[in-house]
């Protein structure tokens, strides 16, 4: 059973090239530029002629690769034309939960798109796409992870403990009190792998031809809560912010980046506060629903101390 993972070298599209692997896939790694590691395969969906090669054998294609939002429907359409030319049937694209945009309340795969922003907006021409292609015996998994964290994690791990070491964070009061729709990796992957084989089954019935899942663990604390634990395992200080405080540091993150873009010196802590889009992310009250994937025996289970624990603080 051979899978191509496109956008290999990156943190979900590593991760899953290695659960394949493990659960007993042969599986092309895909990767943009030249191979580095044994398995890697040139695939460049902005150079559709390192398509063919990167599909020869392929029966199923996990989706993974990121880059330039404003690319991302041309891609995702390059991969579909060469995947019906090389006859690959079944398809698992990394989306995400963003495609529901400021949804709030329970929030469901036939929750419609509201308020997207470009990244949401891409996603949801990616699957539109998808679902024209996905005719007769071909199959395809829009799985949506929600906040996807763990090792390797460049903006829930890594940025976010530079910018709590570097004090330029704080608990947001109110503005921090909604819900991080957290799914470790290592959970995300072993979804991506049990749909793999369900794919590669001679029977796949239980599959709807496009099938929308959500993918969000069992730790849904509130955002806040999530810096508290990040912060204590990194056992770096929190302190608390009031609304004065989060405004003034919205502002001069916005200041410090500009000045900075400039070329001039100093600023980088306060360039680390708070976005505008990171703070409606941070009040956003939504709560995903995971019936769909539970139904087919994908069940997350890593809890949030045991996956802060697997993410390699240093």
């Amino acid at each position: 059973m051979t899978v191509l993972v496109t956008g290999a070298r990156g943190f979900i599209g590593a991760a899953t090239t290695v659960a394949l692997r493990e659960a007993g896939f042969h599986v092309k790694a895909g990767v943009r530029g030249s191979p580095e590691a044994a398995g890697a395969i040139p695939c460049d969906l902005d150079a559709p002629s390192s398509l063919p090669e990167a599909l020869r054998g392929v029966e199923t294609v996990v989706h993974a690769a990121y880059g330039d939002i404003a690319a991302m429907p041309r891609q995702m359409q390059a991969l579909l034309d060469a995947m019906s030319v090389a006859g690959a049937k079944n398809l698992i694209l990394l989306s995400s939960i963003a495609v529901y945009g400021e949804a709030e309340g329970l929030v469901d795969e036939a929750t419609p798109p509201r308020g997207l922003d470009p990244y949401g907006a891409a996603k949801v021409a990616c699957e539109a796409a998808i679902r024209v292609w996905a005719q007769g015996e071909r199959r395809a998994v829009l799985l949506r992870p929600g906040i996807v964290y763990g090792a390797g994690s460049l903006f829930w791990i890594d940025k976010l403990a530079q910018r709590l070491r570097a004090g330029a964070w704080g608990e947001m009061g109110a503005r921090g009190e909604g819900v991080a729709a957290l799914i470790h990796v290592d959970d995300l992957t072993a979804m991506i792998a049990g749909l793999a084989t369900r794919l590669e089954a001679p029977a796949r019935t239980d599959l709807d031809r496009c099938l929308a899942l959500n993918a969000v663990g069992p730790a849904t604390p509130s955002w806040n809560a999530y810096f508290v634990a990040l912060a204590e395992a990194l056992n770096t200080p929190l302190p608390r912010w009031g609304a004065s405080q989060i405004c003034r540091r919205r502002a001069l993150a916005l200041l410090a980046k500009v000045w900075r873009r400039l070329g001039l010196p100093g600023g980088g802590a306060l360039a680390l506060g708070p976005t505008g889009g990171e703070l409606a992310l941070f009040a956003r009250r939504a709560s995903y629903a995971t019936g769909a994937a539970r139904r087919l025996g994908l069940v997350p289970t890593i809890g949030l101390a045991d996956g802060l624990s697997r993410s390699r603080l240093v």
